[in-house]
């Protein structure tokens, strides 16, 4: 009996103590979920999951657990703000962490997993770091196995490191001389989209407008349809000519310009200085790696800036102009076609012949899709950086993190003001091809003889009015897409910042709402009063006195005392 007595008392405490090692083992150090080191014989891969599923390293609620496991996305934007890493890391890289693959981890992000791990506590990160290192060798050792029993000639050295194709914004891992290192893939589509309506490469955008400017200009000079007319009726010489087609005269040298002029500021300002004022709103140490994350979001987009693209080519292209003008210079009649300076041949052969006009009309459909192209992707990246400003925030509150109010306010009222200012060019895009397409199913002899005519017809003045030929344009609808599209992305940037600003309790006795809202007002009442000139164009008379009074409320807006404070602050 004694025998068995010790031996059941020997059995409770080695319990006991096994019960005190696995509860000493999580613990709450800098206000983060810690797991201890375990010393167990799991390989990388097995580690990483456990403790990415139990969530460590991730800071606690009330309770003292954890906010959940971790995530791609949540541990690359823990490891970037971590300080003296001035390279961040690529997205990728912690993805193949997550995937069950032979990959490992590289030395210096063994440094950063364990700092992590270890809730940034030296003698805990310290633990971590050997931790990690002995199951990244279990891995590797592993791994050889597998390939000499499949008897691979691969080299072993090449997946040492946690590289994977980079966009050469990640980090270089050190490899063997023997292995040479794999060369970074080519920017994705969005990447590209990206640089070119961003910082320089807008300007070198406009640029290229304007030298393709210059060039039809040139070109329709040399065919002869700088200026020409045709008679739709009898009595009535038309003007279709180059200069007088608001599309190829204001939309690219007034109109889209100051788009990409906007779009490029908002995305470079928020890529540059916004996101990081929101991240770091308790730190000075904004650096250029946090642009990693922003890369991150725009490929998460990637499909739509390939919808966007291939749409732009295939319908606003070739399907117009193999499906509408194609049919018409191989038949010779228009078919109810509006007749424009490409179509005029049909009338007038001997001013431009049909293979000069098909020619031209393919280069002119190719330059309509890519300025379309530019002003859809111009709204993608509002919704982009939108979505990123609500997630920064969204996570600044799950994590718990000090928030400093007025900076939070600073950023989502230049979103706001950004958005406001690439909405309203969007409309003008709109309004111009609209006016272009009405004008001509007109029976003025030129654009200007028809705006005036409209005026004086809504005072009563004069003895003529606008009438209507019969002839029609698909342009019509695309317009009416353009606007709805452009209005509804507006208005949910207002409300998805609104609804970041009401959850982190922005608003308060020394923020009022009062001047914000007004603004906002003001600016859906010009989006309000663009989008139903635009609907409006051409139905009735006086319709260009609305086009008038839309124009001068969106420049006042546009160039007033707030905004300009906005964009000096």
């Amino acid at each position: 009996m004694c025998l068995k007595s010790l031996q059941l008392h020997d059995r409770i405490r080695k319990e006991a103590q096994r019960n005190e090692k696995i509860s000493s083992s999580s613990l709450i150090k800098n206000g983060k979920y810690f797991v201890a080191p375990q010393k167990t014989e799991d390989n990388f891969k097995v580690l990483f999951a456990r403790l990415a599923a139990a969530g460590a390293g991730r800071p606690v609620n009330a309770s003292g657990f954890p906010d959940g496991p971790w995530t791609p996305d949540a541990l690359m934007e823990a490891i970037c703000l971590l300080e003296e890493n001035e390279k961040g890391i690529n997205l990728r890289i912690v993805q193949l962490w997550f995937q069950d693959n032979d990959h490992g981890i590289g030395p210096e992000n063994i440094k950063w997993l364990a700092r992590i791990f270890g809730c940034d506590d030296p003698e805990a990160t310290s633990l971590w770091q050997a931790e990690i290192a002995a199951s990244k060798e279990r891995l590797t050792k592993e791994r050889k196995a597998k390939q000499l029993s499949k008897k691979h000639t691969t080299s072993d050295e090449a997946k040492e490191t946690d590289q994977p194709v980079t966009t050469g914004e990640a980090e270089t891992q050190h490899q063997s001389p023997s292995i040479q290192p794999e060369k970074p893939a080519s920017r994705t589509l969005a990447e590209k989209t990206e640089w070119i309506l961003s910082g320089s490469g807008s300007m070198n955008l406009l640029v290229v407008y304007w030298l393709v400017f210059c060039g039809l200009g040139f070109l329709n000079y040399a065919l002869g349809t700088l200026s020409v007319t045709y008679e739709p009726v009898e009595g009535l010489s038309k003007q279709v000519g180059f200069i007088w087609a608001p599309t190829l005269n204001a939309l690219p040298l007034i109109a889209l310009p100051l788009y990409i002029y906007f779009v490029g500021d908002l995305n470079t300002y928020w890529k540059r200085v916004g996101r990081g004022n929101c991240i770091s709103v308790d730190s000075k140490s904004v650096t250029a790696h946090r642009n990693v994350a922003w890369y991150a979001k725009v490929n998460d987009f990637s499909f739509s800036f390939w919808a966007i693209a291939l749409f732009c080519f295939l319908f606003v292209c070739c399907f117009q102009w193999f499906g509408i003008y194609l049919p018409a210079y191989l038949s010779g009649d228009a078919n109810g076609v509006q007749i424009d300076r490409y179509l005029v041949t049909l009338v007038r052969p001997e001013v431009i012949s049909i293979p000069e006009a098909m020619i031209l009309s393919a280069i002119g459909y190719l330059y309509t899709a890519s300025y379309i192209a530019v002003f859809m992707f111009g709204l993608l990246f509002l919704v982009i950086v939108v979505f990123d400003f609500h997630d920064i925030c969204t996570t600044l509150v799950l994590e718990g993190r000090t928030i400093n109010r007025r900076q939070i306010l600073k950023e989502g009222q230049k979103i706001v003001w950004g958005s406001f200012r690439v909405a309203v060019l969007g409309l003008w895009l709109a309004t111009l091809i609209k006016l272009q397409v009405t004008y001509l199913s007109s029976d003025s002899p030129n654009f200007v003889q028809w705006i005036k005519t409209d005026a004086l017809s809504f005072f009563r003045v004069g003895s003529t009015r606008n009438g209507w030929l019969d002839n029609t344009s698909i342009t019509h609808f695309t317009t009416f897409l353009m606007v709805v599209v452009t209005a509804t992305i507006f208005v949910f940037s207002v409300m998805k910042v609104q609804n970041i600003f009401q959850r982190l309790s922005i608003y308060g006795e020394d923020l009022s709402f009062a001047r914000d809202g007004r603004e906002v007002v003001r600016m859906l009442f010009v989006i309000g009063l663009l989008s139903v000139n635009l609907v409006l164009v051409g139905r009735f008379d006086g319709f260009s006195l609305l086009l008038a009074l839309s124009i001068i409320a969106s420049t006042r807006v546009l160039s007033g005392p707030k905004l300009q404070t906005f964009l000096g602050g």
